[in-house]
């Protein structure tokens, strides 16, 4: 059964304010759209599938201990089989070098990194491994940088500090004011306002574009601020001084070698996002800094973000998009279901929102944090060929999931993502007649040409004589077709997640859900269905007396037979 969550405090933490998925309790008024550049859309480029790995994921999960050469190669065989295009490694982080060393930096610390000891030792960098199996195979390799890294508290839990001695050695250096939030607590994160913080940052790729023949570099902006709260839209001209340097180093050493080195940004999901952590994506793009851009959250693929933002400062020009898809839905479905990934009928549904927003490709990313679940890897990584092409991702099944992304988390405070933003769509009713709301979802693809497609919501607190008035953009589903239970089968599995992170905050492992729900689903057609936004609307018309003071509607789910 689902979880408890006392009904008084439940509404008071909702009712200050609804995401902008969905409409408040009273109001008929449907959401803004900024749906007006969504179309069937053709990508540009020959790069499609971009695969980013993490400094240690694979390292821990993946590759023997000590790492050989053989498993290395073997591990872009199966990347190459996948139909991976570019090849992102993650080189750079809390100030150390991962999969590479060189003298006057420091090689990671971490006891993940010592497993590659025995080939540095011989002479043997598994950095130029990596790269020239990915030229052998014929994909191109991007070395990452994470400009801050939010994991020093692991590190300082493995017993080597919370990074290279430059981050620990200035402290002055380093963003001590912190907004509410014990997450935010868990790291050190260096202040770009200081010009030795990012000398030392372009210093690191210099020695790496000079050391290895890399095709390019992705700056990685994943990270809970780069300059003090409120300070990042004064300062962000400092940040973009970063990315200028960057693209200088690859230009010169482009210019070298006769050829185009690419500079990649993983940015945050929104504009409004990287706006307030001081990143000027906009000058980016527009001064041709970036070739592509890859808007992420830290976790999860949402198919409601309108990524057409990015799509109108990228169409233009030369900057390609590559959104990102992550392996949950939102912190509920991670914790809830015991860490599963998304389904490939999942990352179907949310490519073809991001193939009609713009996309020219998809970045995935944390790709690697489910490999307990099978079917494992190699074979997981062979799903990511079904989204490479939008004509490809209509051959199979669709299942589009709209729920609260960070709904239930409280490590940056209530239903906020690292940035600060809430993330937590929902449609929220009073327990009266005529109460009405809307929750927005995205299904960017015409239903009229799949074999069938149903609707399904759940609505918290709702119950069996409670009587709902449905439409579908305006239009009024009829009463008739409507079906609904109570006793609707789901996993509820206490999985721990981020288990150093919930020992250092002291925040319950599990976002709680809101109580007991009711399910309802119908089938949808187009009309009144769209491609692109459309609007469930709800409307209470007889409340049972035995019920609370109010219905939660933030799940909803379209599932298409192709």
């Amino acid at each position: 059964m689902p979880q408890k969550m006392n009904r008084r405090s439940f509404v008071a933490s909702t009712a200050a304010g609804v995401a902008a998925g969905g409409v408040s309790a009273g109001s008929a008024a449907l959401p803004s759209s900024a749906g007006s550049l969504l179309k069937d859309y053709v990508p540009r480029g020959s790069r499609r599938i971009l695969y980013v790995s993490d400094p240690s994921s694979i390292a821990i999960h993946y590759l023997p201990d000590p790492a050989t050469e053989e498993s290395i190669r073997e591990w872009v065989d199966q990347l190459s089989a996948a139909r991976v295009d570019v090849f992102v490694q993650e080189a750079y982080t809390q100030g150390w070098t991962t999969y590479w060393r060189v003298d006057g930096l420091e090689y990671d610390a971490r006891p993940q990194h010592r497993r590659f000891l025995p080939l540095l030792e011989r002479g043997v960098q598994p950095l130029e491994v990596l790269l020239d199996q990915c030229h052998k195979r014929g994909m191109e390799f991007l070395a990452g940088i994470r400009i801050n890294d939010n994991h020093g508290h692991i590190s300082v839990e493995q017993g080597v500090g919370a990074g290279a001695s430059f981050l620990l050695d200035h402290p002055e250096w380093q963003i001590r004011e912190l907004p509410p939030g014990p997450y935010y607590k868990l790291s050190t994160p260096m202040d770009f306002t200081f010009p030795q913080v990012r000398d030392y940052v372009v210093g690191a790729m210099e020695r790496l574009v000079d050391r290895f023949p890399v095709d390019g570099l992705e700056l990685c902006f994943r990270d809970h601020r780069y300059f003090p709260p409120g300070k990042g839209p004064e300062r962000k001209d400092l940040m973009t001084e970063l990315v200028e340097r960057s693209r200088a180093i690859l230009n010169e050493a482009g210019r070298l070698r006769r050829k185009k080195l690419l500079l990649g940004a993983r940015v945050f999901q929104t504009l409004d996002e990287c706006r307030s952590l001081g990143l000027d994506v906009e000058s980016w793009i527009s001064r041709g800094l970036i070739d592509f851009v890859a808007p992420n959250d830290t976790m999860h693929t949402e198919p409601n973000v309108q990524y057409e933002e990015f799509r109108s400062l990228t169409h233009d020009g030369n900057c390609l998009l590559y959104p990102g898809m992550l392996p949950w839905t939102s912190q509920r479905m991670r914790r809830r279901l015991g860490n599963r990934h998304m389904s490939l009928d999942q990352q179907r549904a949310a490519a073809a929102n991001m193939y009609a927003a713009g996309a020219d490709g998809i970045s995935f990313y944390n790709h690697f944090v489910t490999l307990s679940w099978a079917p494992f890897y190699p074979h997981l990584l062979r799903e990511m060929a079904a989204v490479r092409q939008p004509e490809l991702v209509m051959e199979g099944d669709r299942h589009y999931v709209f729920e609260p992304s960070w709904g239930g988390s409280l490590g940056f405070g209530k239903d906020r993502a690292s940035t600060g933003a809430v993330k937590a769509d929902r449609l929220l009713l009073r327990r009266k007649p005529g109460s009405t709301g809307a929750f927005r979802f995205r299904v960017c693809e015409h239903l009229g040409q799949s074999r069938g497609a149903i609707l399904l919501f759940r609505a918290y607190g709702a119950g069996e004589d409670d009587r709902m008035e449905i439409r579908i953009n305006g239009v009024r589903v009829d009463d008739r077709v409507i079906r609904a239970r109570s006793d609707e089968s789901r996993t509820d599995m206490r999985g721990v997640v981020d288990p150093s992170s919930t020992k250092s905050s002291g925040l319950p492992p599990v976002p709680e859900l809101p109580g007991e729900w009711r399910t309802f689903w119908f089938d949808l057609t187009e009309p009144p269905a769209q491609f692109g936004d459309n609007h469930l609307e709800v409307t209470l018309t007889e409340v049972s007396s035995s019920s609370g003071e109010e219905i939660l509607i933030d799940e909803l789910e379209v599932f298409v037979k192709a």
